[in-house]
């Protein structure tokens, strides 16, 4: 009985002995005082077991070990303190372990302020980059404002009754300046006039002034400069923008945008812009708006497509503007003859649709290929007084472009495709007192055209050397051969040097639409020629300090010099306008030299000194070209406070004096004040930021000039001698603003 009670005890501690628990748990890792998330790879094991597990992504293990014992947990992972636990338990456990890091720091917060203006120093090119913050500096309610803070780019109003405003670069008519939006160009012909209007500035993500001929990528139009726009991205943009804009001169204008990410290849956005003017202002009594009244409503949508080897975009763009001007009471809807007075309407329509196609290649990953699509339908009617133009326009553009390495990526190659379509229809009519005319003037351009532009990247320089050749249908063969080089002298200085050719086909009714403010006859020769061009340039930049902070100083000359130009001449009598192609010299030389720096934190000062010697053969002789300045000077002051709440912002710009038109008087006697005044404009504007919310009030012209009588003949806007094209300076005078901007976050 005694053996039997041994040999039951003996089984019964070998099947405890031989009975198994599990210990199983998570493990996490300590992240900051409130946070923890899974730790992959702790190993966890029984001191005297020699059983363990290592946790997963999870953060979880399990381990088998016998019951009845006593073992510690031993938990260790790289980077991370030690943690022990005892296991003393007969039943299955599962355990919550937190490993702290060894090394636990305060956080530390990285700031860098990224410059609202600079040049971009890797390009081989002079490029000027603005950003939004640069833009939101001023009022910026669409491109031909978007201006105000920066000295390449001069802005002003074309006359005296359309509220039209031109820009000029190098001293030269915008028409020179190729504008484009994300490589895509667009305003030509019929939108060249008032097409600056139709780019609200808040739909704006940055923009890139180019100095010189530019790149054959870009087309062949490139004379004076380009400009390049970038809109928001549908991947990159606001879910809500909301800006509301008003100001004493009775204008007031809504900017909305938008966009989500639809999945993880499609993404879309959404702008809208109103923009209204009701208030007739008529500040200098001389019974002709200021500015003219009317409505302006543009609509874009915008969709992306991005997949690992395919980018595609496409995009709608919608604008009409509805304007009158002239004298006060003036209404467009009911008979100008029967009212009796000088009316200006201008009705522009325009429809945009756009596209980009991109292919990589996962065998090459150097190697790309691009497409860009671009058409439009446009419509333009314009009334001045006894003038009146119809004209509509089609146009469609097409670029195709391979990219890729010869050999490594310091030898670079871009080769590609492209063809344009313009079908341009116009009518033009003149019932003037000395003239009465109607002129058709009709066109269809058809130009394929093939390029190619080799990169060299060296330790210290770039070196661009393009060509491309284009098949005009009406002008033959187009050759364009275009050069940039950039060297680094020291880290902090380079120098850059570009040449190259530009062509261009002039359309004489709106490259000098405002031309219709006068009541002079045209005369235009036959024949007119395309507009050819050569541009020289060479550009300095030093990056430096200046009481012990960063400063920025360039300077940079150019000269162009042009082959042949259409010339609007206005010395050869003051009886008539002569538009015809150049009989003799016309160039333009410019020296621009800019300073940048802080002074103080969060205080940065800009200024510039800009010198133009423009220069065209009218009537036999070479004279300045009208309406430049020769000088011009600016400096900015823009101060932002410590807590980033509160941004001030002040720009003066002084434009020197410039030739005007001599121009008989309604007595017989000629004009005598043919040089203009001296021009100041102050600026200003003070932005408060809450969290998702900012307001602002600002001012501009600030020092109040304007033109006391712009417009000659004001009493007899039917006779001979009204002229409304000596405007050089602001009508209505100061004027303030204020609104709000609000978003909701990317």
């Amino acid at each position: 009985m005694k053996n039997s009670l041994i040999l039951l005890v003996i089984l019964l501690s070998g099947f405890a002995y031989g009975q198994k628990v599990s210990i199983q748990g998570t493990i996490s890792s300590y992240i900051d005082g409130k946070n923890t998330e899974p730790l992959f790879g702790a190993e966890v094991f029984l001191k005297n077991a020699k059983e363990g597990d290592i946790s997963d992504e999870k953060g979880k293990f399990s381990i088998k070990a016998g019951a009845n014992t006593v073992d510690t947990l031993i938990i260790r992972a790289s980077g991370y303190y030690s943690d022990t636990a005892i296991i003393n338990s007969n039943e299955s456990v599962n355990l919550r372990i937190t490993l702290f890091p060894e090394f636990v720091t305060e956080e530390v917060i990285i700031r860098a302020k990224r410059d609202n203006s600079s040049v971009l120093r890797l390009d081989p090119r002079n490029v000027e980059n603005l950003t939004q913050g640069e833009l939101r500096k001023a009022a910026c309610c669409n491109l031909s404002e978007s201006f105000e803070t920066n000295a390449t780019v001069d802005v002003s109003l074309a006359d005296g009754v359309s509220g039209s405003k031109r820009i000029q670069m190098m001293g030269l008519n915008g028409r020179y300046t190729q504008l484009q939006f994300e490589n895509i160009p667009f305003m030509h012909n019929l939108d060249q006039a008032f097409g600056l209007a139709s780019v609200p500035g808040t739909w704006i993500s940055s923009i890139q002034i180019t100095k010189g001929a530019g790149t054959v990528t870009n087309g062949y139009e490139s004379m004076a400069g380009l400009i390049n726009l970038e809109y928001h991205k549908p991947d990159n943009i606001e879910r809500l923008f909301v800006n509301a804009y008003g100001s004493i001169q009775g204008r007031a204008e809504l900017n909305l945008h938008g966009g989500k990410q639809v999945n993880d290849k499609w993404s879309s956005a959404w702008f809208v812009h109103g923009a209204s003017v009701k208030v007739e202002n008529d500040r200098n009594k001389d019974g002709f708006r200021d500015m003219p009244l009317g409505d302006n409503l543009i609509l874009m949508n915008r969709w992306k497509y991005a997949t690992e080897l395919f980018r595609g975009q496409i995009g709608a763009k919608v604008s009409y503007s509805d304007q009158q001007g002239g004298q006060v009471g003036y209404n467009r809807y009911e008979n100008q003859s029967s009212q009796g007075l000088y009316g200006v309407g201008i009705r522009n329509t325009n429809v945009e649709v756009f596209g980009k196609t991109g292919f990589l290649f996962k065998e090459d990953l150097f190697s790309s290929i691009g497409v860009v699509y671009y058409m439009k339908y446009n419509e333009l009617n314009t009334v001045f007084g006894n003038r009146s133009l119809d004209a509509t326009e089609k146009r469609g553009y097409v670029n195709a472009m391979h990219e890729t390495i010869l050999g490594n990526t310091n030898h670079k190659l871009k080769s590609g495709l492209s063809f344009v379509y313009d079908d341009l229809v116009q009518t033009m009519e003149d019932n003037l007192p000395n003239d009465t005319t109607i002129r058709n003037f009709n066109r269809t351009e058809i130009v394929p055209g093939v390029f190619t532009e080799y990169t060299f990247t060296g330790s210290r320089s770039i070196v661009v050397l393009g060509a491309r050749a284009d098949y005009h249908n009406l002008y033959d063969w187009q050759f364009t051969p275009r050069a940039n080089y950039k060297f680094d002298l020291t880290e902090h200085m380079d120098i850059r040097l570009t040449a190259g050719r530009g062509f261009r086909v002039s359309n004489y009714v709106t490259d000098n639409l405002s031309l219709m403010a006068t009541n002079l006859p045209w005369y235009v020769d036959n024949d007119i020629a395309p507009e050819v061009s050569w541009n020289f340039g060479a550009s300095w930049l030093w990056d430096f300090k200046l009481f012990n902070r960063k400063a920025t100083w360039t300077a940079d000359i150019y000269h162009t010099l042009f082959e042949n130009q259409l010339v609007v001449d206005r010395d050869e009598s003051s009886d008539y306008i002569r538009m015809g192609n150049l009989d003799g010299e016309s160039f333009s030389n410019v020296f621009q030299t800019d300073i940048k720096f802080e002074p103080l934190k969060h205080f940065e000062i800009k200024a510039a000194y800009k010198f133009l010697d423009v220069r065209a053969t009218t009537n036999g002789v070479l004279s300045s070209v009208l309406m430049v300045p020769t000088h011009r000077g600016f400096v900015n002051f823009a101060y932002e406070s410590r807590n980033h709440r509160w941004l001030y912002d002040l720009t003066l710009s002084v434009f020197g004096a410039q030739r005007l038109p001599e121009v008989m008087r309604p007595d017989g006697t000629l004009t005598t004040d043919n040089t203009s005044e001296v021009v100041p404009m102050l600026s200003g504007q003070i932005t408060h930021k809450f969290k998702k919310f900012e307001i602002y009030l600002g001012g501009e012209n600030l020092l109040d000039y304007r033109l006391d009588n712009p417009i000659i003949d004001t009493e007899n806007p039917f006779s001979e001698r009204f002229d409304a094209t000596r405007v050089y300076s602001s009508i209505f005078g100061v004027n303030v603003y204020a609104g709000f901007r609000f978003d909701i976050g990317k």
